[in-house]
């Protein structure tokens, strides 16, 4: 504004006003920009070619999974271990490597989708093993009870995808992201997250029918990989754009809302 008037020839000369100014246009240019990132700029197109769209956006993943009033099928992308373990529990005392944690986005879907589906862990695990068949999967081996003592002993390989329906118009891909370890615990690495997307991007290109799929940045949490959010989203972006011809219909990555300052969708 100062480039094309002065506040002398607005009749403005004191320094106290041209102060109260200033700071009134910064609050102003601070508020517009909030209210713009937290309301608008929520979502960065990638890539794009007719109906195919690749987005990054800020949200809640599992509160958008089981949102009460549905309007459009979608598919929602949940990592795993390689057990497929349905067993919530948090460490204490009488537990020692909990198999699933709470706080994950794997516990959570578990707490959730049994609750909706009124049905208890075990009956969740037997769904997933039937569908697991249905679409030919087969465990590559089995582990040991000794260093696992409870869960689910049959591991299947990264990127192995089950599917399960909450309702008619919410579809999750239960995605292996890591493997558990000699000493029970499940971990993952950057190649692991790498081949795990391609995988994914594979199934949904022959199962998706061209439903849109949302998924989180993968690597960051309990599996372990130690990558950050900044080289999660990077690299799914690259996972996705190398296999650019097989996107038929939108992918969706989907950053916590809580991790804004760990990372951002426009770069």
């Amino acid at each position: 504004m100062l480039s094309f008037v002065t506040f002398e020839e607005i009749g403005i000369t004191s320094i106290i006003c041209k102060f109260l100014i200033f700071l009134a246009l910064l609050v102003l240019s601070f508020i517009t920009s909030s209210i713009l990132v937290v309301f608008f700029f929520k979502k960065n197109r990638i890539w794009s070619k007719g109906k195919n769209k690749v987005y990054a956006s800020y949200g809640d993943l599992l509160k958008y999974a089981f949102k009460i009033k549905e309007k459009k099928r979608k598919i929602i992308v949940i990592p795993v271990n390689d057990a497929f373990d349905t067993i919530v529990e948090v460490g204490g005392e009488k537990t020692k490597n909990p198999l699933v944690t709470p706080k994950s986005i794997h516990g959570e879907w578990v707490t959730r989708v049994c609750k909706e589906l009124d049905i208890n862990p075990k009956k969740l695990s037997d769904k997933i093993q039937k569908n697991l068949k249905l679409n030919g999967f087969t465990p590559t081996e089995v582990i040991s009870s000794k260093i696992k003592t409870r869960g689910n002993l049959e591991s299947y390989p990264i990127g192995t995808v089950a599917v399960i329906d909450r309702n008619d118009y919410t579809t999750f891909y239960l995605l292996v992201i890591s493997k558990f370890n000699e000493d029970n615990n499940a971990r993952s690495s950057k190649r692991a997250i790498t081949d795990a997307v391609d995988d994914l991007i594979e199934f949904y290109d022959k199962n998706g029918q061209g439903y849109p799929l949302f998924m989180p940045l993968i690597g960051t949490g309990s599996s372990r990989a130690n990558i950050t959010h900044v080289q999660s989203l990077r690299l799914i972006k690259s996972c996705i754009l190398t296999s650019e011809e097989k996107i038929n219909g939108s992918m969706n990555i989907i950053v916590f809302n809580g991790d804004r300052d760990k990372v951002s969708i426009f770069k």
